[in-house]
């Protein structure tokens, strides 16, 4: 039972940034705001890569939630995993000589997400001079009659969820053995970049965890810590899953932040060699 302990608080730990997600969406969803939050879809990805760099995964969580319900674009939504923050930088704040490292980190995921998000704007709407088209359709779930209940009933879904998949992956981590993927990563420096983003796809913190103490230890080239962290939008990564429809489309979304952030972790790896 104790293997149950960890995804049990983890998935606790991610309740109420869920709850706040479902409430603010439920908000939006019985108002005529749209068009002021469409205002600033062309600078969503400079604001997204801001917010996703805040340590934290509470934010990928919402923006996987708006995106679903077409509130976002698709390069808001990578600048924001991209940018995206958690255990990592709390390992790395308590070692003052990675400091710089620390804060080159975070500038290169933010420029990383912004430029990644406007290019990927771009590429999907070159040929729009607005972004009406993302607007909604009313809700027909009923929830016109108050938001509470219905945000309450939505958190709740997407938690059972998250809860299982952590288990599973946490029972999946244990068989394999931490020690397992350390090693694995150890003996295969030229493949680390490509190792490390598969790991950071880990939608808890197991993964960027191990990345970030493996590069602590020497373990790991930062290059290849750049690749996990790109890749690990934390619960975020769930929640996309869970809540977009279109399975093509949220397996694009991963594809693209896996491929820029090999990119990223090979070109980081020559230039630091």
């Amino acid at each position: 039972m104790e293997i149950l302990i960890e995804p049990i608080e983890e998935s606790l730990v991610a309740l109420p940034v869920l709850f706040l997600a479902c409430l603010l969406v439920e908000y939006l969803s019985n108002r005529d705001v749209i068009n002021k939050v469409m205002e600033f879809g062309k600078v969503g990805p400079f604001i997204g890569s801001i917010l996703g760099s805040i340590p934290q995964c509470g934010f990928s969580v919402i923006a996987a939630k708006l995106y679903s319900m077409r509130y976002l674009t698709m390069g808001t939504l990578l600048a924001i995993f991209i940018a995206t923050s958690d255990e990592a930088l709390a390992i790395l704040v308590i070692h003052p000589d990675l400091w710089k490292m620390l804060v080159l980190l975070i500038v290169i995921k933010i420029i990383l997400g912004v430029i990644v998000g406007f290019v990927v704007d771009y590429v999907n709407h070159k040929n729009r001079d607005n972004y009406e088209y993302l607007q909604i359709e009313p809700c027909d779930c009923g929830c016109q009659n108050g938001i509470f209940i219905p945000a309450l009933k939505h958190t709740l879904n997407i938690f059972i969820f998250i809860l299982l998949t952590n288990i599973i992956l946490t029972i999946f981590i244990n068989g394999i053995g931490e020690d397992n993927l350390s090693n694995l990563l150890k003996t295969n420096w030229f493949f680390q970049p490509v190792i490390a983003g598969i790991i950071g796809f880990i939608p808890n913190c197991a993964g960027s965890v191990i990345l970030t103490q493996l590069y602590v230890s020497g373990g790991l080239s930062f290059g290849a810590l750049l690749t996990g962290l790109t890749t690990s939008a934390g619960v975020g990564t769930l929640a996309l899953l869970r809540y977009n429809e279109d399975r093509k489309n949220s397996l694009k979304i991963l594809l693209i932040s896996y491929v820029v952030a090999i990119v990223i972790g090979y070109v980081i790896s020559i230039i630091m060699i």
